[in-house]
């Protein structure tokens, strides 16, 4: 009986009054003074935001105020949003570092507040790796999707844990809607987002299936709807500024891109291909002797080189056809690249995985490629978009003082290869000691998603292209909240779970 009432307690008391604490205001306060610190130091060495050709191609659609056919329209809106109020690129960066230190601290709190710490010493450990990432600190000072990408993702992890928890209706649907906001807008800024919806689904299934099984399902549709919706209407822009009817031509390269990793070990015969232009564009690979670039790992360079089949057969086909390039650029994606690609992939699946896929799960453990860390370029954005978009004056030049990250670039590989090792000895830990550690139904369900989430993102970004250091950097969070939820839990000795009076205590 003083059990359930201790954790009726717990359960009852509101995340406010909760961070009202004299202990969570006192860690606020330290960490706020953190990030503050942390900024200044990094504004210091780095007056400017880092940038790559990417970078130009969000600008560019933001100075148009359109979308162009490379990527979602999410970021260049963010870009607007954020001149309406300053046009000045240091604004830019202050709102994406602002964004990063509270969707930290609302995922990090979060999870205190379901895990009670057993020991400080964990817990502070925990905030520490959470907030002095390298990694994430650094891509806020950058003109880039990851950022903006990496903060919704903290706040649809936050509100899905809210989700599973909460008692009341009235909150549980409250969190379902910011949910299914921040997976809208996580769609928009990166396609990436669209993995999400599976682990979405999972999400409300456990949330909602054993109150009321209807209304349950109806919950689970709505998600599909949304982003059926968003891919109705994304067709509907591509078609309306190139007319080919595509969702994303860029897909259809990078199906063909890791596909083409693997055809240097392949036996082509175009003669077995029924489709005719992707038996032609078969005959034009097999001219090339230059496709074996990349020999330890896999390459998106097949994807960006002029030499190399890709953009070459593209360009060819512009002038054969005398249409302009971005509309054989999704043609092709669609039509051919995405066909090519899917061929290769079912006639050679375990060439395709050992060339390929293999090769790109260890990128994932250990992501040694990155162009934005590596290197800081300053000229990636042009002349012109710097003066007319973030209002430059003549003399002002972007620049860096340091060059502390790419000097020390070696080491952050390395750190994610540990956080790894981490995760995994923690399940080890876990499987060891299931029988010690007491949870609620709620942090039972919360640490599964955790763990789908890492499952399903990790697995989506070995199919879907070369990966690079900064794509790690949604996951971080989770992968350090995993840690250090089985270490928290793991070396209990009794078989009873904490009161709420003896963590006080």
């Amino acid at each position: 009986m003083r059990k359930n009432k201790i954790i009726e307690k717990e359960e009852n008391e509101s995340f406010l009054k909760f961070l009202l604490m004299k202990e969570q205001k006192y860690q606020l306060f330290i960490f706020l003074a953190l990030y503050l610190f942390m900024f200044l130091i990094l504004s210091w060495l780095y007056p400017y935001p880092a940038s790559i050709s990417d970078s130009g191609s969000y600008v560019m659609a933001a100075f148009k105020n359109s979308p162009d056919t490379y990527r979602p329209f999410g970021y260049s809106r963010f870009l607007i949003s954020v001149h309406n109020w300053s046009p000045s690129i240091h604004f830019l960066v202050f709102i994406q570092y602002f964004l990063s230190a509270i969707s930290t601290l609302f995922l990090v709190f979060t999870v205190k507040y379901f895990f009670r710490p057993r020991n400080n010493i964990i817990f502070y450990l925990y905030a520490f790796f959470a907030i002095l990432s390298p990694l994430i600190l650094y891509l806020a000072n950058s003109v880039l999707s990851d950022s903006l990408f990496t903060s919704l993702t903290l706040v649809w992890i936050g509100c899905g844990l809210w989700m599973i928890y909460s008692q009341k209706n009235l909150n549980r649907y409250l969190f379902y809607f910011f949910h299914l906001l921040s997976l809208f807008y996580l769609i928009n800024v990166r396609y990436t987002g669209l993995a999400y919806l599976a682990v979405t689904l999972l999400i409300v299934l456990v949330s909602f299936y054993r109150r009321n099984l209807y209304i349950c399902m109806i919950l689970l549709v709505v998600p599909l709807f949304m982003v059926y919706g968003f891919y109705r209407d994304q067709k509907k822009k591509i078609y309306d500024l190139v007319h080919v009817n595509t969702f994303s031509g860029f897909s259809g390269w990078q199906l063909a891109n890791n596909a083409l990793n693997c055809v240097p070990y392949v036996e082509l015969n175009p003669a077995k291909i029924r489709d005719e232009k992707v038996r032609e564009f078969t005959r034009y690979v097999m001219e090339y002797d230059t496709l074996l670039i990349m020999r330890d790992k896999p390459s998106a360079k097949y994807m960006w080189d002029n030499k190399l089949p890709l953009k070459s057969y593209c360009f060819y086909e512009s002038r054969k056809t005398n249409s302009p390039y971005i509309y054989q650029w999704n043609y092709l994606g669609e039509n051919v690249y995405s066909k090519f690609g899917s061929y290769i992939i079912k006639k050679f699946p375990f060439l395709f995985a050992r060339h390929y896929l293999l090769p790109n799960l260890g990128l994932v453990l250990l992501p040694k490629q990155d162009q934005i860390i590596r290197t800081f370029i300053p000229d990636k954005i042009p002349d012109n978009l710097l003066k007319g978009w973030f209002e430059f004056n003549d003399r002002e030049k972007i620049y860096s003082r340091s060059r502390i990250f790419e000097k020390g670039f070696f080491l952050i590989p390395v750190s994610r290869l540990i956080i790894w090792i981490f995760v995994f000895a923690a399940l080890a830990i876990l499987i060891l000691k299931r029988k010690l550690i007491l949870w609620q139904t709620y942090q039972k369900a919360g640490f599964l998603l955790l763990i789908a989430f890492i499952a399903v993102y990790s697995a989506f970004s070995v199919y879907a292209g070369p990966f690079e250091l900064r794509y790690i950097a949604p996951v971080h969070l989770a992968q350090i909240s995993l840690i250090y939820i089985i270490l928290n839990d793991a070396f209990i000795t009794f078989k009873q779970p904490f009161s709420l009076k003896d963590r006080e205590s």
